[in-house]
């Protein structure tokens, strides 16, 4: 009995600290739904697309840790963690110390105003799916930024920069 609780309290920990990436979601569906009242239709697409848009960008952290970021310190811990099957400080310490990764590639302004233009573009030519999906991306770059002048109480220095730091 006890081990079936700790597990069950393990998961809830790790929910807890995955917290992050559900806003993202809720956004982007907070886009899509939008987006349907705006139009005044419903296509059951546009919900998968806005989903997968509001998760896409992150995988600048991936390009990251099997990348150019492989031999950082942050990255070390991550895998050793991996290695070692600790989960529950894997999650603790990915919530904690994203936030102090300065060295994404594409979490800039430059990316989110080419975004921007790319669900514009989508508008004008009507391609509702490139909207929901474009937009759900700045969403998802939008709530980073906001969370960054929260959590650390001004802009990450990769929102400042086009690429990797030099």
């Amino acid at each position: 009995m006890k081990l079936g609780f700790a597990r069950i309290r393990g998961m809830g920990f790790i929910l807890w600290q995955s917290r992050h990436m559900a806003y993202h979601v809720m956004l982007g569906l907070l886009w899509a739904w939008f987006l349907r009242e705006l139009w005044g239709e419903f296509n059951p697409k546009w919900i998968w697309t806005a989903v997968i848009g509001s998760v896409l960008p992150d995988i600048d952290h991936f390009y990251y840790f099997f990348g150019y970021g492989r031999h950082d310190t942050y990255t070390q811990e991550i895998f050793s963690h991996v290695k070692r099957g600790e989960w529950r400080k894997l999650f603790y310490v990915m919530a904690t110390g994203h936030k102090m990764n300065t060295s994404l590639s594409y979490h800039n302004v430059y990316i989110i105003w080419i975004l921007i233009g790319l669900s514009a573009v989508a508008s004008v030519v009507d391609w509702r799916v490139g909207v929901v999906l474009f937009g759900a991306m700045v969403s998802h770059f939008l709530f980073d930024i906001a969370d960054d002048l929260v959590q650390l109480g001004e802009l990450n220095a990769n929102w400042k920069r086009w690429g990797r730091p030099r």
